[in-house]
């Protein structure tokens, strides 16, 4: 099968889960033993090398009327290369399906978490563009049954045509695999923006630190191309270096746009997740359990169902205190969190990128076979 998949945002050059995703699907849909071709626009110097080709679109420097741009001839492309099926990223409220008439369009929806945190203005305009795509594709999935409601509620869709995958493929050794230093090592992945929660994670590393010496924490993620997002990471940088100069060493190290995080899932002692808000699913969560790695996650993936209170330490979003309660608790009952840690590998074992492609394939033969 020809299969084509569209994504204004592409692995390794942005850095972020929705990414990943089409990149990881695209290569299992070769290994299954199909044609693949991705779409993307050109976000950064440098375009990774891939497996299958990659489709660069050059428009300059990003902004809403290129981003629309994009839509219009990534159709334009995926129609010249007479693909049997288009899968699309719309996290970025991608607006190519309005534009795709020829050729079967299947959705993948993340979350719509914006409609409940940006500016009324631009939740109008997503919403918009959200829904009109959705209205001209033939299928929507999406990874939980929370964003599936959300759409329901939100967007007033058709919930028969939106299909729940159950969870996202991980990456991982799928067995505990840790490297020992001289440090309490706290680990968070995770695009620097506003809805990820370094700041609260800064926050309650203050509080930690000052009880365990040894205590060092690592920010690691990429820099996103927004203007704000870049804003937020020189706050992040700030509250950094300044918690660096109290101490009197480096305690708090952030770094960004890392070509491989398995390096800090290795030395973590415990990993954060200390989101806000617009969540999906949460794959840097289970990448952790991947590792065999503590987690304390904030209560929006429970809602996501990547957590339980059998599998991670659990606390109220944007609660600082709350958290550093819990990394103080992990910090002094190191083997009861691993026993959690080993609850938390038998579920990342469950979550295969084959599993997530044959489901894709089987969403594609319904589609193709009902049109």
């Amino acid at each position: 099968m020809r299969i084509a998949i569209i994504s204004r945002g592409w692995w390794c050059c942005i850095h972020g889960g929705s990414e990943k995703f089409m990149h990881r699907l695209a290569e299992e849909f070769i290994n299954l033993g199909h044609r693949v071709t991705a779409v993307t626009m050109k976000l950064c110097e440098s375009m990774p090398q891939q497996r299958y080709p990659l489709e660069v679109i050059d428009l300059g420097k990003y902004n809403l009327v290129k981003a629309i741009q994009f839509s219009r001839l990534a159709a334009k492309c995926v129609a010249e290369l007479n693909s049997d099926i288009v899968i699309v990223n719309s996290y970025w409220s991608e607006l190519s399906p309005r534009f795709i008439s020829s050729i079967p369009t299947i959705m993948v929806i993340h979350d719509i978490g914006f409609l409940k945190n940006v500016k009324a203005h631009l939740r109008t305009v997503k919403r918009y563009i959200l829904s009109l795509s959705a209205k001209h594709s033939k299928a929507i999935v999406t990874p939980t049954e929370t964003v599936k409601n959300d759409l329901v509620r939100y967007l007033k869709l058709d919930p028969a045509k939106i299909q729940v995958i159950g969870f996202e493929g991980v990456d991982g050794p799928f067995h505990r695999e840790h490297k020992e230093n001289a440090w309490f090592d706290i680990v968070q992945v995770a695009r620097f923006a506003p809805n990820k929660g370094q700041l609260i994670l800064i926050d309650a590393f203050r509080k930690v630190v000052r009880e365990v010496p040894s205590a060092k924490l690592w920010l690691v993620g990429s820099s996103g191309i927004k203007i704000k997002q870049r804003v937020y990471l020189e706050e992040v940088k700030h509250l950094a270096s300044e918690i660096n100069n109290d101490m009197g060493r480096e305690v708090v190290r952030v770094v960004v746009d890392a070509p491989n995080v398995d390096v800090y899932y290795r030395i973590a002692d415990v990993c954060v997740a200390p989101s806000i808000g617009e969540e999906g699913y949460g794959l840097t969560v289970v990448e952790c359990m991947a590792y065999g790695k503590p987690v304390i996650a904030s209560d929006i993936f429970v809602e996501t169902g990547v957590v339980n209170e059998d599998r991670a330490y659990i606390f109220p979003r944007g609660n600082a205190d709350k958290l550093a309660e819990l990394l103080l608790y992990v910090y002094r009952n190191y083997s009861e969190a691993l026993r959690k840690a080993d609850r938390g590998l038998e579920y990342a074992r469950k979550c295969s990128w084959r599993k997530v492609a044959e489901f894709f394939l089987k969403v594609i033969d319904e589609t193709v076979s009902s049109r």
